[in-house]
């Protein structure tokens, strides 16, 4: 029997879903997976965040992605390497980059504002102790910097910058990606816990609860920020050198300490102590964390194959590739969310000897 390119696709699309639901049924870790499903059910918003800061970070990124074509991806001796590592790369940085930080970064100017505001007013409510004129002038120094920043990016899409000027706007844009993915990562987990054991009688408080220990954690973001300029530093040089060995390390650092944006948003402490409760939680999370590895990265897998499919269909038609963009980050961010909600839920629930408060 003949079938064209586009009826085997359909059909092995058809046979992904149906053994993905059938692997789903008896997945050992079934009742977290349907906990995160619903926790994303009921708060849609996210999925639509993470998909708009996808789809900017596509039109917006330093590094576009070069598509595949329909040849290349008929070949799956050709392909299934390449997809396993693209997979690989996603599920790693997943843990620390939930929503693309870059231009999501811009944001981050206002959020400072908002912060070193209430520090300023309501000292003890965002840290046992009160800070000290250095950490508050600190503050200041830094949302002014975030807004020189801001400036620097409005200026360079209107003229070109002086070569000095443009290296220090990189820079500081790298700082401040930092930042946002660091947040947004803190944000994320407590507003899990917000959800998983409420203290407000109306769900739409989630998020304001949320970005309030944000705030009283202002110091442990700062620090894991550092951590994320780390790794993307290292992502951005591996990824302008070619056949480098730092992929293997890069994946390895973000696989180790995965655990460590849920450590600063549930354990009080300084940031080395949070660092050890990371490792903890990871050990004691361990094995159903590999089991949602498994089948997240089939899932990955699968899911990009469709993405580049979806590319190469749509290459020669600007219509349908107009489409095809929010439509498959659409997809990806439901995926992307789903397992993420379940791996954070699996580090709370397995990761401490009692769950952390909301």
């Amino acid at each position: 029997m003949n079938l064209t390119h586009w009826q085997t696709t359909v059909l092995a699309l058809l046979g992904f879903a149906a053994g993905l639901v059938l692997h789903l049924r008896w997945h050992p870790l079934r009742r977290h997976l349907s906990d995160a499903w619903d926790c994303l059910r009921l708060r849609p918003a996210l999925i639509l965040l993470t998909a708009g800061a996808m789809l900017l970070a596509s039109v917006f990124g330093e590094t576009p992605h070069a598509p595949y074509s329909m040849a290349q991806l008929t070949d799956w001796r050709e392909m299934i390497l390449p997809l396993f590592y693209a997979a690989l790369a996603h599920l790693a940085a997943l843990p620390h980059a939930l929503m693309s930080p870059w231009p999501l970064a811009c944001l981050v100017p206002v959020v400072l504002v908002f912060l070193t505001i209430r520090i300023w007013r309501w000292p003890y409510r965002y840290g046992e102790r009160r800070p000290g004129p250095e950490q508050k002038f600190g503050l200041l120094i830094v949302t002014i910097l975030a807004f020189v920043w801001l400036g620097l990016e409005g200026s360079s899409v209107r003229r070109m910058l002086p070569e000095a000027v443009e290296l220090m706007k990189l820079g500081l844009r790298y700082i401040f990606t930092a930042l946002a993915a660091a947040g947004v990562q803190v944000w994320l987990v407590r507003f899990l816990i917000a959800w998983e054991k409420p203290q407000e009688t109306e769900a739409g408080g989630d998020a304001a609860m949320a970005l309030e220990h944000v705030f009283a954690r202002w110091q442990g973001v700062a620090f894991l920020a550092g951590f994320d300029l780390l790794w993307m530093s290292w992502r951005w040089w591996q990824l302008n050198t070619p056949q480098s060995v730092g992929t293997w390390w890069w994946v390895e650092l973000l696989l180790l300490f995965a655990a460590l944006p849920v450590a600063v948003a549930a354990v009080a402490g300084p940031f080395w102590q949070q660092g050890a409760a990371a490792l903890r939680i990871l050990w004691r999370a361990a094995v159903p964390l590999i089991l949602l590895s498994i089948t997240a990265l089939a899932v990955f897998i699968l899911a990009l194959y469709t993405v580049e499919m979806g590319r190469a269909a749509c290459a020669d038609s600007p219509v349908w590739r107009i489409i095809e963009l929010p439509l498959s980050a659409l997809v990806l961010a439901m995926l992307d969310c789903w397992l993420l909600l379940t791996a954070l839920l699996l580090m709370l629930r397995f990761g401490f000897s009692r769950p952390p408060s909301a």
